[in-house]
């Protein structure tokens, strides 16, 4: 009967270190996915959209220059 209870133990051991070892690759997985998202923010995302206000402001600001040359 001992043998028994060893080899169960050791089966609950395996089920133990199997389950842990899913739950660090989905936190791990998680954490680069958040890490790829923070990167490609600051250095995609941020640099094209202060671009495109940029290009936005200045045509706003050509097209105010137009209506005040027309208007003297």
């Amino acid at each position: 009967m001992d043998n028994n209870e060893i080899m169960v133990n050791e089966e609950v051991m395996d089920i133990a270190t199997s389950e842990a070892g899913k739950g660090f690759m989905i936190a791990a997985g998680i954490g680069l996915a958040v890490l790829v998202g923070v990167v490609s923010y600051k250095y995609l995302v941020k640099p094209v959209v202060t671009k495109i206000k940029a290009k936005k402001a200045q045509q706003e600001s050509i097209d105010l220059d137009d209506e005040f040359e027309e208007t003297e």
